[in-house]
């Protein structure tokens, strides 16, 4: 069994704090009764806690999951987090934008911030509030370097090669594509935060996969997918990519394309390539001209390894899933949901 370590405990103390202001908020702006229950499981596994609201003798329970902070391109992310919840889940963070609650009641996600924004719909109890504002400007607080983007391209690697995490430091590095040093301070903030062990002449071994892969894909929209981008583009021929060979270019679908691929679930609007190298003869040939809103965004691929499987002209589905979920669709999300079942359960499955 793996132990805690002082991360573990200022990341627990930070989500109480902002749960003990968000209910302070909640109080303030309504006339629930509250009851917190801490979630007594060891380690990060699981929901942060369990909330009990009473109202004219009736009760209503939800399971927590604190984030500090929430965005747009995070919401899929947290949802599926949600999703394997033993009750239905809350989502208690510092501040929840107009737009966002917008998003998070037509989707019937339940939050409370730590100013008083609310959606909670169980009839007949029914609480929106949006429109309240911070009082001042939010501090950003340190990101474990595990969560930076050079620590978010070893994990990927670690989770895309199971048994990668026993390989000597330098192997690492050269398949996450990242300075070795970087390699040594990722891995020992893994074993702080307890997902990863030394299991003795075995090596390291990585745990609790499911969990880690749920914190990648919520801090992959914000820190490492926008510093991949190398373009947007827009073309005359909307479906141009149909008759494409992206292997010809060193190239990879991703994202809406990879998924259609996939599942022949979506209807593509975007279309998502990851390269190696600039694709110049790809834009020339299709007329691809720059626009900052265009339906085609051009990413860095940021790994070096190749993976057995039966579309090698797709990035990893990994990948595909976490940009479904970064784009906060609804039907992406869906969709996301059947690639993590059929393509990538067996890669966080514990042994």
């Amino acid at each position: 069994m793996y132990k805690n370590g002082v991360q573990v405990m200022e990341i627990r103390n930070r989500e109480k704090r902002i749960l003990t202001n968000a209910l302070k908020a909640l109080r303030k702006e309504t006339n629930l009764a509250t009851n917190v229950q801490p979630y007594v499981e060891p380690g990060l596994q699981g929901p942060d806690a369990f909330i009990q609201f009473t109202w004219q003798n009736m009760e209503w329970h939800f399971a927590i999951v604190v984030k500090p902070r929430l965005t747009r391109a995070m919401i899929g992310g947290v949802i599926q987090e949600l999703r394997i919840l033993p009750q239905k889940g809350l989502i208690i963070t510092r501040y929840v934008t107009p737009q966002v609650a917008d998003l998070l009641r037509e989707m019937d996600i339940p939050f409370i911030d730590t100013v008083g924004n609310v959606y909670i719909n169980e009839l007949p109890l029914y609480i929106f509030i949006k429109g309240n504002k911070r009082a001042d400007k939010e501090h950003a607080e340190p990101i474990t370097r595990a969560f930076r983007p050079a620590g978010l391209q070893i994990i990927f690697a670690l989770l895309c090669n199971p048994g990668l995490e026993g390989e000597p430091f330098r192997k690492i590095a050269k398949v996450a594509t990242v300075a070795l040093g970087t390699v040594t301070w990722v891995i020992n903030d893994l074993k702080q935060m307890g997902y990863l062990i030394d299991v003795g002449k075995e090596g390291r071994r990585l745990i609790r996969k499911k969990n880690l892969l749920d914190r990648w894909v919520t801090a992959f929209p914000e820190q490492l997918r926008p510093k991949q981008l190398m373009g947007r583009y827009t073309a005359d021929n909307l479906y141009w990519w149909e008759n494409t060979n992206l292997a010809e270019y060193q190239a990879y679908w991703g994202g809406e394309i990879g998924a259609a691929i996939l599942t022949r679930y979506l209807k593509p609007q975007i279309v998502t390539i990851y390269a190696h190298k600039p694709v110049s003869k790809l834009r020339i040939k299709n007329k691809m001209k720059k626009d900052p809103q265009g339906e085609i965004e051009i990413l860095k691929a940021f790994w070096e390894f190749k993976y057995n499987w039966a579309y090698p002209d797709l990035v990893h589905p990994l990948l595909i899933y976490a940009d479904l979920l970064t784009t906060g669709d609804a039907r992406n999300i869906e969709t996301a949901k059947i690639i993590y079942e059929r393509n990538l359960d067996r890669f966080v499955r514990e042994d």
